[in-house]
């Protein structure tokens, strides 16, 4: 059984029950009409309310990650006003002082305001023309008799029957209690056409709810880069995430992607906490034809990445792929450490990484991260086998941030533009 098929079969028992509608006239019609009102409001002020404080323990949380940052020592010269006896010494003292001017610099600038369509560095995004989120109800409502849908008992069951498919599908609490808002503020008061079929008008309601939660700013992966890359290169895209979340591969396949659009790519192993992972994107990068520069295991990943975008710049290459180390949300250091390749390199795009399988899991990640590093977009991984969905609903919506890209095989060209109507369709199809 598909995951709405027993909503839909609630909502269909309902309406052959003839207990789902009112006359227009009557008592109930009223009540539900003021009802109606009453919830639209509510709808539209929360849409204008301010950002909900942030939970409790979070400013002991900043503070913890300001003392430990504090204690963080960074490795450099013992005496930084005499000059290095030999070339690799000197080569490190010159990379440590670049890196430390470049931290400067991003310190002393002033952050740019909150705005959907820029970056996390200011940078303008292309808006996406394939994001709609408006569903059309006009054909079957009407201003003028008809019959209005009523605050009845039927409809509160089949409601409580939705809720419990949004909850099985790791959605969170939040993200449901937002559906059932907007679809209640769509059906009690609707006042429909006599001919119109109420299952149709329902199952257009709930598409209409759950496409509102991925209402963010969305903007084409492909016409960005395109718009950076003709400002001036190379264009860097930073991909972050939690530990095996597939970052590696999802970089390799964003450089195919690239490559085929006639671009040349350069890799930065930014993640020097494996071995494994430096050879890993070193493998990828010889199976696809791009460079891959790195360092040995320990090394400074972000002196890496700062490399990779300078070699590319001296090369004339043009994107710049920042694989970084996979990092736990609760780890305050290793979170810093990212903090500082975004520091030093003000990466053109952050890409955070998310597997559709971790489900409510995956939301969570989501959200932690974006409290200590902004991000610009997702990319949700293995979309092709979550037949549920609730990660892809609830990412944006806990966010503010949209999911850009999916991956669909594990295939280098397994990678699509994200579009939220497909998504809607995979999880409301009903199976047979």
């Amino acid at each position: 059984m598909g995951l709405f098929d027993r909503f839909k079969k609630k909502a269909k028992e309902a309406v052959e029950e003839e207990n789902f509608t009112v006359e227009e006239d009557s008592i109930e019609a009223e009540e539900a009409l003021i009802q109606r009102r009453q919830l639209m409001d509510a709808i539209e002020r929360a849409k204008k309310a301010t950002p909900p404080p942030p939970p409790p323990g979070f400013e002991q949380f900043k503070e913890e990650v300001e003392e430990q940052w504090d204690e963080f020592v960074e490795e450099l010269p013992e005496d930084p006003f005499s000059a290095p006896a030999d070339k690799k010494s000197r080569k490190k003292a010159e990379r440590a002082a670049a890196v430390a001017q470049a931290e400067a610099a991003e310190e002393e600038s002033e952050p740019p305001e909150h705005n959907p369509m820029r970056s996390t560095t200011g940078r303008e995004l292309v808006a996406s023309e394939a994001a709609k989120f408006e569903i059309d109800l006009s054909d079957v409502e009407v201003k003028r008799g008809g019959r209005v849908i009523a605050a009845s008992q039927a409809l509160e069951n089949i409601l409580e029957e939705l809720e419990t498919d949004l909850l099985m599908a790791d959605m969170g609490h939040d993200a449901v209690s937002d559906v059932m808002t907007t679809l209640r503020g769509s059906l009690i008061g609707a006042r429909l056409n006599r001919k119109a079929d109420l299952n149709e008008v329902i199952e257009k309601a709930l598409r209409a709810s759950l496409l509102s939660l991925l209402q963010a700013g969305y903007w084409d992966f492909d016409k960005t880069v395109k718009s950076f890359a003709s400002q001036g290169k190379p264009v860097s895209i930073m991909m972050v995430g939690v530990n095996g979340t597939g970052k590696t591969t999802t970089s390799a396949k964003i450089a195919n992607r690239l490559k085929n659009q006639g671009y040349s790519v350069v890799f930065a192993a930014a993640d020097t906490f494996r071995a494994g992972a430096i050879d890993q994107l070193a493998n990828h990068a010889e199976r696809l034809g791009v460079r891959c520069i790195r360092s040995q295991r320990g090394g400074d990943a972000a002196a890496v990445a700062r490399d990779a975008v300078e070699s590319a710049t001296a090369r004339g290459e043009d994107i710049v792929i920042i694989d970084t180390a996979g990092r736990m949300q609760n780890k305050i250091n290793l979170m810093e450490e990212l903090r500082k390749v975004h520091r030093v390199t003000r990466p053109h795009l952050v890409l955070f990484v998310a597997d559709a399988l971790a489900g409510n899991d995956a939301v969570v990640q989501a959200r932690e991260f974006q409290r200590m590093l902004s991000f610009d977009g997702a990319v949700l991984c293995k979309l092709d086998t979550d037949a549920k969905g609730g990660a892809a609903l609830s990412i944006s919506h806990t966010t503010g941030r949209p999911i850009v890209l999916a991956g669909v095989g594990q295939g280098y060209d397994d990678l699509r533009d994200f579009d939220p109507d497909w998504l809607i369709d995979s999880i409301l199809a009903t199976d047979e």
